[in-house]
């Protein structure tokens, strides 16, 4: 069996699986921000960000699951926004929990972006076979 072949019957589960951390390192990251800021309406702005992220997070690992090749892009977009938030932390956070939630935000950022990666071209292979060998879908779908 082929890897294109392969694609119409298997999901993208490491990619998912990616996202999937990114969703659980944001939130340990939301956490250990929301606990060294000040009550303002910059926190509350804050949460809803991360609230709003994380629901667009989940829907991405399920839409990566199956393939969906715009999905990897947005998560390629997710990636770049979660890394330029290195460079919104907030000045009353210091060392060491600076450098920690730093450590979190570059990890997490690697984590998106290579799962959206893994999903862009095993989307593309799987299109490929699909293209090349003429498959209608209709008859291998659940």
């Amino acid at each position: 069996m082929s890897t294109g072949q392969k694609r119409l019957y298997v999901e993208n589960g490491l990619s998912q699986q990616l996202i999937l951390f990114w969703l659980f390192g944001n939130t340990i990251y939301t956490l250990l921000q929301v606990n060294n800021m000040d009550v303002s309406l910059r926190l509350g702005v804050f949460v809803m960000l991360n609230i709003g992220l994380s629901l667009f997070a989940f829907l991405m690992a399920v839409r990566q699951k199956i393939y969906l090749v715009q999905w990897g892009y947005m998560g390629v977009a997710l990636a770049a926004f979660q890394f330029a938030r290195l460079f919104w932390l907030p000045e009353e956070i210091v060392n060491p929990m600076r450098l920690g939630l730093q450590g979190i935000l570059i990890v997490t950022s690697v984590a998106a972006l290579a799962g959206s990666i893994i999903c862009i071209q095993r989307s593309r292979e799987r299109q490929n076979y699909i293209d090349t060998n003429d498959v209608d879908l209709a008859t291998i779908q659940k």
